[in-house]
């Protein structure tokens, strides 16, 4: 997709943004299905990563988070593509990648939020649709579903709106305008994602916590 491709035009500052836009849409997966105090402490991870770009939250703390993320990762069984830890997993990871791409700046980590949400909608958008497998001809290009396009439209523009900033600013960095801005424009997806992931758990059964 041309988003990821671009990233590699960015400044380091903007990998991070992608990322943190990712792990804020994708949030409304693991506060579903993870039981509440596991929300709650994602919800302390996510509001981490977004202050740290602006200096709110030290390195140390930044640290300790991805080192209790990987001791309770475990504890998720997200073994199964197909389950309920495997979904909390991976929307959990997205929050931590975000803060690990803001302390190793990396494209290629930078496009795997992107990838992994796309991965968890594109499962979401199938059970939705009732688990059918459609066949696609040569030549035709691979049908998508509704969430997995919302997201892929939300990255490209994402994208759009970074190349600007950069243009004016000849440079760029995130500052904390830019990041408000961009975390309030991810609350109509975000919360359409939770609907969605609301319905795939009572349609699974899975027991939300």
């Amino acid at each position: 997709m041309e988003a990821y491709s671009a990233l590699r035009e960015l400044p380091a500052d903007f990998l991070t943004g992608f990322c943190l836009a990712c792990a804020e849409r994708g949030s409304g997966v693991f506060t579903t299905l993870a039981d509440p105090a596991d929300a709650e402490w994602f919800s302390y991870v996510l509001d981490a990563a977004w202050k740290a770009p602006v200096g709110e939250v030290g390195e140390d703390e930044l640290i300790e988070i991805i080192e209790d993320f990987e001791s309770r990762a475990e504890s998720f069984d997200g073994d199964d593509p197909g389950s309920k830890g495997f979904s909390i997993l991976q929307s959990g990871m997205l929050a931590v990648n975000a803060i690990a791409v803001y302390m190793n700046p990396s494209p290629a980590r930078a496009e795997m939020s992107g990838q992994t949400l796309e991965t968890i909608l594109g499962s979401i958008d199938f059970k939705l649709g009732g688990s059918q497998t459609k066949v696609t001809r040569a030549g035709e290009e691979e049908e998508i579903g509704r969430l997995q396009r919302l997201e892929q439209d939300a990255q490209n523009s994402f994208v759009a709106s970074a190349r600007t900033l950069v243009g004016d600013q000849a440079g760029g960095a995130l500052d904390g305008d830019f990041l408000e801005n961009l975390r309030n424009s991810c609350v109509p997806i975000r919360d359409e994602i939770r609907a969605a992931t609301v319905s795939v758990a009572e349609l699974a059964g899975w027991v939300q916590g």
